[in-house]
């Protein structure tokens, strides 16, 4: 059975199956993009496809630990048919918060396995088809604490440290084909991310960004004229913080 021929441009979502990532997936879908999501396990995946396939677009989802290069690599060969790629959203992260003294190994690992080296399989995969698609977008999902590495970090704020200057490494080296790419730094993130929290879900952060409220910047980001980049776009709620800034609330 031969793959259907895409109808429209094609973004790829990282870390796809709930949080930013889904809700960005929705967002995206609402827009008219066709897509790829990829996340480690199909089953949270079957939902945003289901939902985002009522927009009358074409969704393709794969299992894929973009900390596994060979993952990537067999996940970017499956989706070729979805071609052209007009999009990147570099989602997929991981983030447990322990002093530098208590750090596991293992939670160091696969926090730069994940946010950092995840970034540059993809990258390596996906730059080329980028810099063929004129106003091709990149946008990586970063944090606050790429800015202001707060105490027991370690491992995370050193993950998106290091992404940002990937992310500024492929801008370089893609400009010259129109490729765009964002820095998107949000702050604080109502989602289920663990953080310092053993089991966090959504409505833990009270007062901060939704997960919506960063989907919805995303979709704007892929809804710019070719010739605009922001190249990086600082947000944060109002009821919020940035960085370590008490910030006086409305």
């Amino acid at each position: 059975m031969s793959a259907p021929a895409a109808r429209h441009a094609t973004v790829l979502v990282t870390g796809a199956s709930r949080g930013i990532g889904g809700r960005t997936a929705l967002r995206l879908a609402a827009a008219g993009f066709d897509l790829v999501l990829w996340a480690r396990t199909l089953e949270d995946l079957r939902q945003i496809q289901q939902q985002a396939a009522e927009f009358s677009v074409d969704v393709g989802i794969d299992a894929v630990d973009v900390s596994d290069a060979a993952q990537v690599s067999a996940g970017y060969a499956a989706i070729r048919w979805h071609s052209p790629l007009a999009g990147l959203v570099l989602n997929a992260g991981s983030g447990i918060w322990q002093p530098i003294t208590e750090i596991d190994d293992a939670v160091w690992d696969q926090t730069l396995s994940t946010n950092l080296r995840g970034a540059m399989l993809v990258l390596k995969q996906v730059l080329p088809e980028l810099r063929q698609a004129r106003g091709g977008l990149i946008v990586g999902v970063l944090s606050d604490s790429a800015k202001y590495p707060f105490a027991g970090r370690g491992a995370y704020a050193a993950s998106k440290a290091g992404l940002a200057a990937l992310l500024e490494v492929a801008r370089r080296e893609a400009r010259e084909s129109g490729v765009r790419v964002t820095a998107l730094v949000p702050s604080r993130v109502d989602t289920s991310f663990q953080g310092s929290l053993e089991s966090a879900g959504a409505g833990c952060r009270p007062g901060s960004l939704s997960a919506d409220n960063v989907a919805e910047v995303i979709g704007w980001l892929f809804e710019l004229p070719e010739g605009v980049e922001v190249r990086e776009l600082q947000l944060s709620a109002l009821t919020s913080t940035f960085g370590p800034y008490q910030e006086a609330s409305p």
